[in-house]
């Protein structure tokens, strides 16, 4: 009786875990869904790519600029389950104004919606999932979420493309079907909504000395681990740096260099990002908890430092000689930056008290989806512009991703060694 008893916390925290897995799942999926319809939406409301590449960009990177902060400090304050249905009600809304869009203006403000709603979502994940594990098995946990994600990316593309033929069927002509489809992701959004009402909201762990909701209080104490968390956050935006320019100015080395079409290398491109971010997440999070095992404190940051040493190499991708060399490059360097994604933020699940993690994880996002989106890219075009390249974007990426990964291993390095160094003298 006794062990049934014992066993109940354990499983419960198991099915909760599941949810959380489960919700950034669906929000993700909810997220990125206008991406496989965005020529359609284009075309039907009359958008310039300029306005396109903006609702898919910046609309979803400014919310979480803008509310980092007392987004974050929420998370650490507030009843984190409540807040996760409020945050998938949210994403419900914006998925439902995203469908009845008839202009730029109206689809920007709906993906904001989206956007500030997954974002947060993501963050309150990571803090409960924190709170339903013990640190040893963090990393593991925190990978659940990843693959969740990961999972929930690849199934979009899958799904839109059925969904765009059925729905027109069931649901008669009366709407377009790109609006169909986005209604029903609403809906989803909806029953996830629904699903979070069961969940409990766990004691929180690991607390330090800025409990409550004094900002100033929590940012004080952050700064206090400045030692550590600069060094992390330098490698986490430069790691971010890689892999961002690779995503965007890979097919334009393909199409340019390789002289291939979108038809010739599609289903491979989306066999890669699925098997890199599910790879890259599976091994990030056994690494964090190896790491922790053969090395102690600071070694959860192990699989950083692996992550970040092969995006070196594989940053030379756009000067491969052929198409096979290229995309096992790719491949290996989307691979790497998941691997370190995951680690730093698993990193930041146990280095990190309780009552700081919300904001940090915040802080840490935000920042790096900044120079991850906003700065990296544009390197690359002006370094081409600055060495008379021209249309050859070739070496400028593979200087940025080697540069910015080399900083990224020398950041995470740094960060490991304060890790240990502060346990030491800890344990002293």
């Amino acid at each position: 009786m006794s062990t049934n008893i014992a066993a109940r916390p354990a499983q419960t925290a198991k099915i909760s875990i599941s949810l959380l897995a489960l919700t950034l799942f669906m929000g993700t999926a909810a997220k990125i869904v206008l991406s496989p319809l965005q020529e359609v939406v284009r075309v039907d409301l009359g958008m310039s790519d300029n306005q396109i590449g903006l609702v898919q960009g910046l609309a979803l990177a400014i919310p979480l600029a803008l509310l980092s902060i007392p987004l974050g400090r929420l998370v650490d304050s507030a009843n984190r389950a409540r807040l996760l249905t409020g945050m998938a009600l949210a994403c419900a809304a914006g998925s439902a104004l995203t469908a009845v869009a008839h202009g730029f203006a109206t689809i920007f403000i709906a993906r904001m919606l989206v956007g500030a709603s997954v974002s947060g979502a993501v963050i309150a994940a990571v803090s409960l999932a924190s709170d339903l594990t013990d640190a040893g098995n963090r990393g593991r946990t925190i990978m659940l979420l990843g693959l969740g994600q990961a999972f929930g990316a690849a199934a979009t593309f899958a799904v839109v493309g059925q969904l765009l033929g059925w729905l027109p069927g069931v649901l008669g002509h009366a709407l377009a079907p790109w609006r169909a489809v986005q209604l029903s992701f609403a809906a989803v959004m909806l029953g996830a909504a629904i699903l979070l009402l069961t969940l409990a909201e766990p004691a929180r762990r690991e607390t330090g000395g800025a409990s409550g909701g004094d900002v100033r209080a929590a940012l004080r104490e952050l700064w206090s681990y400045r030692r550590l968390m600069l060094p992390l956050l330098v490698g986490m935006m430069t790691i971010g740096m890689a892999d961002a320019a690779a995503s965007i100015w890979a097919v334009p080395v393909l199409t340019r260099v390789f002289h291939l079409q979108p038809a010739d290398f599609g289903a491979w491109m989306s066999v890669v990002f699925l098997f890199s971010g599910i790879a890259g997440t599976a091994l990030g999070g056994l690494l964090a908890d190896f790491g922790q095992r053969i090395v102690g404190h600071g070694g959860i940051l192990l699989g950083t430092l692996i992550g970040a040493a092969l995006s070196v190499p594989a940053a030379l991708f756009p000067l491969m000689p052929g198409v096979a060399s290229f995309a096992v490059m790719f491949t290996l360097l989307l691979t790497a930056g998941a691997i370190a994604s995951i680690a730093s933020t698993a990193a930041i699940a146990v280095l990190v008290p309780n009552e700081l993690r919300g904001i940090t994880v915040s802080i840490f996002a935000s920042a790096a989806l900044l120079m991850s989106f906003g700065v990296a890219p544009s390197l690359v075009s002006l370094g081409a512009q600055a060495m008379g390249l021209g249309a050859d974007i070739g070496v400028p990426l593979a200087i940025v991703g080697v540069a910015t990964s080399a900083i990224g291993l020398l950041a995470f390095a740094a960060a490991m060694r304060i890790a240990r160094s502060q346990a030491t003298a800890r344990a002293a």
